[in-house]
C-alpha cells in the first residue's frame, strides 16, 4: 500500500495529537518520516515516536534543516503559530511538496491568497484542517439548505460561547492573543472553524459591520468578544456572535427561511417545516397573522463522537496519492473566506464603519501594521 511520507512542523498540543495519530496507524495511507522539534526538553517525546512499520521519524531541530532535506518526504503538515504558516507553506510548495495546514492560513487575507497561488503554481495538493465540516450536524444542515427545504433564507443568527479562555490560557504562548504574535484574538483563533462553517453553509455577505469591545475580559489589545452584523443579497440579514469570556456556554445557530426554520442547540437540531411558503402566505391570505399557517416539527439528536482529525488526514493523503484536489474536504484556498470575514470585522471595528466585501489585502495590511506598532509601544 502506498503511503504519503509526511513531516510535521509544530509540536504543540495539536501537533502532538496528529503525530500520535499517524504513528499509531490511525491514518493508513500516511507515515510520519520527520518531526521538527526545536526545544531540547521535547526531544525525548519525539524519540519515542514509532510508526507501525517500526521506523522512527527523523528529528530536525529547525524548519530550515527540514527544508534542507527534501528527499525525505512528500508532504508537510504545518501546526505552528499562525504567522509562521505562510512562509513555511510557500517554502514547501517551492520544494514540490504537498501541504496540509492547521487553521488559520495566516493572519491576513493577502497571506492566504499568496499560499493558494503558490500551491496552484507548484501544482501541489493544499488542504486545510477544517475538520468541523465532517460533523454530522453541519452536514445535515448543508443538505437541507442545498435541497432548498427552507426556501429563501431571510435571517441567520449564531451565538457561540463554548470556548471559555482564562488569562493562563492567553499567557500559555508568547504569540497568543496579540496583534504581533497571532494577528488578533478570538476571531482569528477559535473563530476560524466557526466562520468556515458559516461561509460553507451560507456563502459570503456583501457587507458587514462589527462591534468588538477589544480586551473586554482581558488586559490585551485584541478581541475576546465580537458581534458581526452581515447583509447578503436579497435582504438576507445575519448576526454572528462569538465570545470567550462567558462562564456558561451556549452554542446556537438559528436559520429562518420562507418554507421553514432550523434551530441547532449544541448537538440537537430542531426543524420546522411550514404548510406553505411564508412569503406567499403573507401576500395572499385574508387574515392578519399566522392563524392559517401550520407547521410540522422534527427533532434530530446527534451523538457525541471523537473529533474527525484522522479522517481529515486520510482525506489529504488520498488526494495526494491520486493527485486530485477535488477529493479534499477542505481545500487550502477555502481558508481565504474565514480570514476575509475576520479581517473585515477587525477593520470595521477599528473604523466604526461598515465594510463592503471583498476587503483589499493591502488596505488591511496597512491597518494591521499600525495596530502591531501601537501594541508594541503600549508595553
Amino acid at each position: 500500500m502506498q503511503r504519503v511520507r509526511t513531516v510535521l512542523i509544530g509540536v504543540g498540543v495539536m501537533g502532538k495529537k496528529y503525530a500520535e495519530m499517524i504513528t499509531k496507524g490511525e491514518v493508513p495511507n500516511m507515515t510520519l518520516t520527520a518531526v521538527v522539534i526545536r526545544r531540547p526538553e521535547q526531544q525525548e517525546w519525539g524519540k519515542q515516536l514509532v510508526n507501525v512499520d517500526g521506523t522512527h521519524p527523523i528529528i530536525y531541530q529547525s524548519a530550515e534543516e527540514l527544508f534542507d532535506n527534501p528527499d525525505e518526504y512528500d508532504a508537510v503538515l504545518i501546526v505552528t503559530p499562525h504567522k509562521l504558516h505562510p512562509e513555511q507553506a510557500k517554502r514547501a510548495f517551492m520544494l514540490g511538496k504537498h501541504v496540509m495546514c492547521d487553521k488559520p492560513a495566516g493572519a491576513a487575507i493577502g497571506e492566504a491568497l499568496d499560499m493558494a497561488r503558490a500551491a496552484a503554481n507548484a501544482d501541489r495538493i493544499y488542504a486545510m484542517m477544517f475538520h468541523q465540516r465532517l460533523y454530522p450536524k453541519y452536514q445535515k444542515i448543508k443538505q437541507i439548505l442545498e435541497n432548498n427545504e427552507l426556501g429563501k433564507l431571510c435571517r441567520i443568527m449564531l451565538v457561540n460561547s463554548r470556548y471559555f479562555r482564562t488569562a493562563h490560557y492567553h499567557a500559555s504562548g508568547t504569540w497568543r492573543s496579540s496583534w504581533n504574535g497571532e494577528g488578533g484574538g478570538a476571531l482569528i483563533n477559535q473563530g476560524q472553524h466557526i466562520l468556515d462553517i458559516w461561509q460553507w453553509l451560507f456563502g459570503m455577505p456583501e457587507k458587514l459591520y462589527a462591534d468588538i469591545p477589544f480586551g473586554k475580559y482581558n488586559s490585551f489589545k485584541v478581541d475576546d468578544e465580537a458581534t458581526i452584523q452581515m447583509r447578503y443579497p436579497d435582504n438576507l440579514t445575519a448576526v454572528f456572535m462569538l465570545t470567550t469570556g462567558e462562564a456558561i456556554w451556549e452554542e446556537r445557530l438559528e436559520i429562518i427561511g420562507t418554507k421553514g426554520k432550523l434551530l441547532l442547540e449544541d448537538d440537537t437540531l430542531h426543524i420546522w417545516r411550514y404548510s406553505e411558503d411564508a412569503s406567499q402566505y403573507i401576500a395572499t391570505h385574508k387574515v392578519t397573522s399566522r392563524e392559517e399557517l401550520t407547521f410540522t416539527e422534527e427533532t434530530v439528536r446527534f451523538e457525541k463522537s471523537a473529533e474527525p482529525y484522522p479522517q481529515m488526514l486520510e482525506n489529504f493523503a488520498d488526494a495526494v496519492i491520486k493527485n486530485d484536489d477535488s477529493l479534499l474536504i477542505a481545500k487550502g484556498k477555502d481558508a481565504v473566506n474565514p480570514l476575509m470575514l475576520t479581517n473585515a470585522a477587525y477593520y470595521s471595528a477599528w473604523n466604526s464603519a461598515a465594510v463592503t466585501l471583498p476587503l483589499s489585502p493591502d488596505i488591511y495590511d496597512t491597518a494591521l501594521e499600525q495596530h502591531c506598532q501601537d501594541e508594541l509601544t503600549s508595553h
